[in-house]
């Protein structure tokens, strides 16, 4: 019995040994997979995060081209304002201003009419 164990334990040792490399190198296989679909959801997720950072910067940027041309128009009206006042004779432009400014009712420059007053008197 002893002898068998002799001759044959060898070829029992060698074949766990063989059996034990089989199983750990399919379960480094399935590990290796395994990291390997987590990296490529980790660069699926980079890529959406860049390509989400580069619309907000194009939205940032259309919006603030939007306002810079609004503020240039305002600019534009205000001194187009300016200067159509600067070029009126003198108590013109007041006159204007309190009939485009005046409501219906009021009377231009002495406010708003009292309760119980006539607007036509």
């Amino acid at each position: 019995m002893l002898s068998l164990i002799l001759q044959l334990g060898p070829w029992v040792l060698a074949a766990l040994a063989g059996v034990f490399a089989v199983l750990t190198h399919a379960n480094s296989k399935a590990k290796v997979a395994a990291a390997d679909q987590k990296v490529a959801e980790a660069r699926t997720s980079a890529a959406q995060a860049q390509t989400q950072t580069a619309e907000v910067r194009d939205a940032e940027a259309q919006a603030n081209a939007a306002a810079a041309q609004a503020g240039a128009q305002a600019v534009k009206e205000r001194t187009d304002v300016e200067n159509d006042i600067a070029a009126l004779p003198d108590g013109v432009a007041q006159q204007r201003l309190r009939d485009e400014w005046s409501r219906p009712g009021e009377d231009a420059g002495r406010g708003a009419v009292g309760a119980g007053q006539d607007p036509v008197h």
